[in-house]
């Protein structure tokens, strides 16, 4: 098992685990640690990973949703892209367990193991179970082996909460193998850009979402809607504040749910939409 990694998260880019430095191996167990908060990292992990909290939260967004995990979660991640925040706890202080595993190690544990599962998969999420007695003994038998650079051990533990989680939770057992020996080409632009329409994402962090370049997400896009993706996004944001000023919701109390953020920037590309400001458009209703 490998040691705690102080790594501030300041790069454009990280690959995990392979920025930390800790192997190659397609079971690698890591204590990370962090001093300072953090927004939209952008990480593309090439392993799939579990992720068990100690200190401090953790935003996770994807293609497919977005968590908020906590001390009290075991979050499920399978390889891919995602953004990333970390906030430090009370005491500044920021740790989580990695348990990193690859495609290799699911698929045989899979085949070796086979299980009934009442689900039949339909779309990507991010995946997480609540901690309970088990998985939080499972932290202490890693911190009481943390000192043993032995690599065998990491692949039993690793073995051992894939062991718990397809009995105990077969049915995300079942979503963690259908999403990680999936064909990560297949991400469908277009969930993507419904799902995060108001959450205030620029165009460069939604590409990286699809695994695309800016150009590549923007030509796609273009296909798929028939207009580029910031006319797109202002048209859908514009037909959204008539429908809330309508309802006579004030422009101060919607400006943020429409991803604006402050009220003269949604004022402005109101009035330059539709040729009124918001209180106008509402005097004349």
């Amino acid at each position: 098992m490998l040691e705690p990694h102080h790594v501030h998260m300041t790069s454009d880019l990280l690959s995990l685990p392979d920025d930390f430095f800790i192997g190659s191996d397609d079971t690698l167990i890591c204590f990370y640690s962090n001093n300072k908060s953090s927004v939209k990292n952008k990480v593309v992990f090439t392993k799939n990973m579990f992720c068990l909290l100690q200190h401090g939260v953790k935003l996770v967004q994807t293609a497919w949703g977005e968590e908020t995990i906590t001390n009290k979660d075991l979050l499920i991640l399978t390889s891919g892209s995602a953004l990333m925040s970390e906030s430090v706890a009370e005491d500044d202080n920021y740790e989580a367990i990695l348990i990193f595993f690859g495609n290799d190690t699911l698929s045989d544990f899979y085949a070796k193991h086979p299980f009934k599962s009442s689900t039949k998969p339909q779309k990507k999420s991010i995946l997480k179970v609540t901690r309970d007695e088990f998985l939080n003994n499972f932290c202490q038998s890693l911190q009481l082996l943390r000192s043993d650079n032995n690599k065998s051990i990491d692949d039993l533990k690793v073995q051992e909460i894939l062991g718990y989680i397809s009995a105990k939770y077969p049915d995300t057992f079942q979503l963690l193998v259908s999403q990680a020996l999936r064909d990560k080409s297949t991400i469908k632009l277009k969930q993507v850009v419904d799902f995060n329409l108001n959450k205030g994402m620029s165009i460069e962090e939604l590409s990286f979402l699809c695994d695309m370049s800016v150009s590549t997400f923007k030509r796609h896009f273009a296909a798929i809607y028939n207009m580029p993706p910031q006319r797109y996004f202002t048209q859908l944001k514009m037909e959204q504040a008539k429908r809330f000023l309508s309802l006579q919701k004030k422009p101060t109390e919607i400006y943020s749910e429409l991803g604006y953020e402050n009220l003269s920037a949604f004022s402005s590309e109101f009035k330059k939409h539709f040729g009124l400001s918001p209180k106008q458009f509402q005097n004349n209703i």
